[in-house]
């Protein structure tokens, strides 16, 4: 089965919505919150099984409006083929009928019929399910929920598990070996209790049974004496009763022998005041008989008066040509004056464009000359690739102009460049002392070196040199004392490194001195030999006698070497320019030989499309354009003349059919056409006057002879109606019909005082047959009502004082009786033993009831664990692997009789349902939902699941959809969402949006 289309008449937020894109296979029903995905999965659940109940806790989704909830779904089985189901509000559960093919119709049980027996909560705990069934594991411990799932796979949902807990809760209630408190075990102590007391009372009842017996005798006596007392006054009463009777029955009986004596008469009822009223309307229809012969006379002189010329009448046809054409006349006259009017205007507009455009063809070369799509597109190609080239032959004039400027800007520049250079032997030499530039600053730092050691050997001849001595000893005893202070003052790592300092310093100075001692010693020694060295460096240095020389030397260098690098520049900048300028050039001529080669196709063209002007006019923009127009006037003014001959040719048609009619009906030959239309008209339009006219007399003769058939017909009627009742009478005239009609009225009369007697009696409680039998035993002249009175009295009397003697003697025997019982009769201790048992009886029926089901339980369990659970736990298994990508490889039942579930990981470690995720627990539940979805039947219902993802991650999600998607092309699956990335992942698989459907229906208010 699968469902094809919805239609919600009114059910909670939805109004005249409905939904027919519903197919075969997976389908994806999208919405936002609130959108109503819920509502409509119940909807659908609803048509199928049912409203729910007021007194449940289900949530009917009433409408807010008032209106009454209802809709209808249309699904196709295997068995019934297409069928509607229609549910509207009514009794509890909504009034539903089902509409099948072929006039197929019927109601509940033919929707139990199609669905194969299946109900609400077996429909909802394997095919209809969402979250909340999935989150129920939650709430359940790990053995419990290894019997929750094994439950789902019987019947889908917990119920299975709270059915065996409620039976077995219920026997305990009820009885339990070696119990108290339930129900049996203390109706058994009060049953036992109650047969001990009752055997006590049994041996004294043994003792005044003879009295009882008695008693019971005295008493059935009485209950027949009082019978009979009961007859007895029935019959004193009534004798009472027949002196009222007696006078209206002597009446009765008066009545009945009258009624005998009349004569019997078949005389129609009413039968005078019938043929009275019959007398009188033939009396009126007379007279009317009379009016309607005049008439009809009249109108038949009226009739003869009329003349019709038929000639007219014949030719309405030519006249109504004619009238319509008046207008053609007056169309077409008028075109032909534009027509004419515009060829002149078209003519003038030619002649100016001609002038314009110095046109010198023939009109018969315009006509020829080709002005379709393709060949003006071919020429605006033409002509802006002329233009384009053009604008570029005007661009590269100005780049070939500025490219000279700047080549000959170039030269002359690297000409002044080249003038403000050396000559190349200065540069060399001006080079060669730059190079030596390193050399000649060691030699001049030697040199001064030199002769600063010899002026100080000069120097030390005359000075101490203790003196020079002291002087590091002083710096370095002054920096000591500054550090120590320091450190006394601050205490700081600050002064300790400036005391290592000045330690440093001091050796420093110290060893400085020795040197410079060691050298004095050695340069007094060596005067001739510095003076020596000195004269050898003046040598070498070639006239250089100072630093600044050297510096000045050095920038005149760098100075030529800048000026010769900027020529460099020059000169290749000249060379990229006189390159440009020569591609440039090449351009030029590149342009010039396109442009002769647009030419060329102009000149072809206008020899393929026949254009005989100039060739160089059409490079004119817009020269062609008014070429085409002019081409355009031309054939206009050549179609406005064929225009103005036809239209003269359609005139001359006209004019020759208004000749014809005009001899025909003898018009004026002087009238204008439209005068001789107007005539033609008027004549028709009396001639139809007259045959109208005619017409309607016909009609008015017709019906006056229909009334004058129809007083005729009743006058023969009356007469037939008058003859019938004389008839029914069996009366010769009308004079004997009178006198039986007296006497059927004495009959009658008779009658009804016979009647009003009866009813008399019958006020008296008697029948029509005891009537009859009263009067034969009353008015029968040997019956005496006073005696039979007095009888009936003294025979009452007696049973009464009877009576009275039996009611003394059982007032006795009860006494002597109740001074034998105890504080309770034997009586009323079996009436309670009897009532403990009944209760005994009624609690083990259904302690049994209880016990037969819970047996009946167990074998339906035994026997769905040994035939099909292992098929479902199979299939379940292999989603299961499919779902989880193998993680989980097998499903089992756990031994020892416990039914629950365990899984069996890839690496073989098993688990209980319990020790799982959430989310992996709800994937466990919904595999085994699909697998016994899938064996359940062999035609399944359709599968609707809400959002039942939420909880899995997004691989396992898209396996759950591909595990759907592949369970087969004839299983309808309805997943609603509302998560746009699980349809737009899946573009195969249709959507349905809610949203889009929003224009069907109109609520406000808020909604789950």
């Amino acid at each position: 089965m699968w469902i094809k289309k919805l239609h919600i008449y009114h059910f909670g937020k939805f109004h005249n919505l409905k939904i027919d894109q519903l197919s075969r296979g997976p389908l994806f029903i999208s919405g936002e919150n609130e959108a109503g995905k819920t509502t409509l999965m119940n909807f659908i659940t609803c048509m199928l099984f049912g409203f729910p109940s007021k007194v449940t806790n289900e949530r009917r989704y009433e409408p807010k409006d008032g209106n009454r909830i209802g809709g209808s779904i249309s699904i196709h089985t295997d068995a019934y083929g297409d069928l509607t189901i229609e549910r509207v509000a009514g009794k509890a559960a909504g009034n539903v009928t089902v509409y099948g093919e072929n006039g197929l119709q019927g109601g509940e049980e033919l929707l139990r019929t199609v669905l194969k027996g299946m109900d609400r909560p077996l429909f909802q705990g394997i095919y209809c399910f969402g979250l909340e069934g999935l989150q129920e594991i939650e709430k359940l411990s790990s053995e419990q929920l290894g019997n929750y799932l094994l439950g789902a796979g019987m019947t889908g949902s917990r119920e299975l598990q709270q059915l065996e807990g409620l039976l077995e809760k219920k026997q305990t209630t009820l009885f339990k070996p070696g119990g108290r408190k339930p129900v049996i075990n203390e109706l058994l102590q009060q049953l036992e209790s109650t047969e001990e007391e009752l055997r006590t009372l049994k041996r004294k009842n043994e003792e005044f049974q003879p009295s009882l017996q008695e008693l019971k005798k005295t008493e059935e006596a009485i209950r027949e004496a009082e019978e009979e007392k009961k007859q007895l006054q029935d019959h004193w009463y009534n004798t009472k009763k027949w002196k009222n009777v007696l006078p209206a029955l002597r009446k009765w009986k008066e009545h009945q022998l009258a009624l005998q004596a009349l004569p019997e008469n078949s005389f129609p009822e009413n039968g005078l005041h019938l043929l009275e009223q019959l007398q009188e309307k033939r009396l009126d229809v007379e007279g009317d008989l009379t009016v309607f012969q005049n008439k009809v006379h009249e109108i038949e002189k009226q009739l003869h008066a009329l003349r019709i010329n038929k000639d007219v009448l014949l030719s309405e046809s030519l006249v109504v040509s004619a009238g319509q054409k008046s207008h053609d006349l007056e169309r077409l006259l008028e075109e032909k004056r534009g027509w004419v009017q515009k060829a002149e205007f078209v003519q003038m507009e030619a002649r100016r464009l001609k002038d314009e455009t110095g046109f010198l063809g023939t009109t018969e070369e315009l006509e020829r000359l080709n002005t379709g799509l393709a060949s003006k597109n071919e020429l605006l190609v033409l002509i802006k690739k002329a233009d384009l080239l053009n604008q570029k032959k005007r661009w590269l004039d100005q780049e070939l102009e500025n490219a000279r400027d700047r080549l000959e800007s170039a030269e002359e520049g690297l000409c002044q460049h080249e003038g403000r250079v050396l000559e190349e032997h200065e540069f060399h030499k001006l080079k060669e002392r730059a190079e030596r530039d390193s050399t000649n600053r060691r030699l001049l730092l030697e040199k001064e070196q030199l002769q600063a050691l010899a002026q100080a050997n000069g120097k030390r001849q005359h000075t101490p040199s203790a003196s020079i001595h002291l002087l590091p000893f002083l710096v370095f005893g002054f920096l000591a004392a500054a550090c120590l202070m320091y450190i006394s003052v601050k205490g700081e790592l600050f002064g300790t490194a400036l005391f290592a300092v000045a330690l440093g310093a001091g050796a420093y100075l110290w060893i400085k001195s020795s040197n410079r001692k060691n050298e004095s010693y050695s340069a007094g020694t060596n005067d001739v030999e510095l003076l020596a060295k000195i004269r050898t460096l003046e040598g070498e240095l070639s006239g250089v006698s100072s630093l600044s020389e050297l510096d000045i030397i050095n920038e005149r260098y760098a100075d030529e070497r800048a000026k010769r690098t900027e020529i460099e520049r020059k000169r290749e900048e000249a060379k990229r320019l006189e390159h440009s300028y020569q591609q440039q050039a090449a351009n030029y001529d590149k342009l010039e030989l396109e442009q002769y080669d647009n030419e060329a196709a102009v000149q072809q063209w206008c020899e393929k499309n026949h254009y005989t002007g100039p060739w160089s006019y059409l490079l004119i923009p817009g020269y062609f354009e008014k070429i085409e127009k002019l081409k355009e006037s031309v054939l206009e003014r050549k179609q406005l003349l064929l225009n103005i001959a036809q239209a003269d040719k359609r005139i001359s048609v006209i004019l020759e059919e208004a000749d014809t009619l005009t001899h025909r009906l003898r018009l004026q030959e002087e009238s204008s056409y439209l005068e001789k239309v107007t005539e033609a008209r008027l004549l028709l339009q009396q001639e139809k006057g007259k045959v109208q006219a005619q017409e309607t007399l016909q009609d008015k003769l017709t019906t006056a002879n229909e009334h004058l058939n129809e007083v005729i017909t009743k006058k023969q009627s009356y007469g037939l109606e008058i003859n019938k009742l004389l008839s029914q009478a069996k009366a010769q005239n009308e004079e004997a019909f009178r006198l039986k009609g007296k006497q059927a009225e004495t009959r009658k009369r008779t009658i009804e005082l016979l009647e009003q007697a009866s009813f008399q009696l019958q006020s008296f409680g008697y029948t029509g047959e005891e009537v009859q039998e009263l009067a034969d035993i009353l008015l029968d002249k040997d019956f005496n009502l006073d005696k039979e009175n007095a009888s009936a009295e003294a025979e009452l009397k007696e049973k009464e004082q009877q009576l009275e003697q039996l009611q003394r003697k059982s007032a006795e025997l009860s006494l002597v009786l109740q001074t034998l019982q105890n504080e309770e009769s034997y009586s009323e201790c079996l009436q309670r033993y009897e009532n403990l048992r009944n209760a005994l009886g009624e609690q083990a029926k259904m302690w049994s009831v209880y016990k037969i089901a819970a047996d009946l339980l167990k074998k339906t369990k035994e026997q769905f664990h040994a035939e099909r659970l292992p098929a479902i736990i199979k299939r379940a298994s292999l989603y299961f692997s499919k779902m989880t990508n193998a993680k989980y490889v097998q499903l089992y039942l756990s031994g020892g009789g416990q039914n629950s579930l365990e899984l069996e990981r890839h690496d073989g470690v098993r688990f209980h349902p319990g020790e799982l995720s959430r989310g992996t627990a709800e994937q466990l539940y919904l595999c085994v939902r699909l697998s016994l979805a899938s064996l359940y039947q062999k035609e399944s219902m359709p599968l609707i699941m809400d959002d039942i993802t939420v909880n899995f991650d997004a691989v396992r999600t898209k396996r759950t959809l591909d595990l759907l998607t592949s369970m087969g092309p004839g299983q309808q699956m309805i997943f609603f969402t509302c998560h746009e990335h699980l349809f737009q992942d899946r573009p195969s698989v249709p959507v349905i949006s809610l949203k889009k459907q929003e224009g069907a229906y109109r609520q406000e208010g808020a909604f789950s």
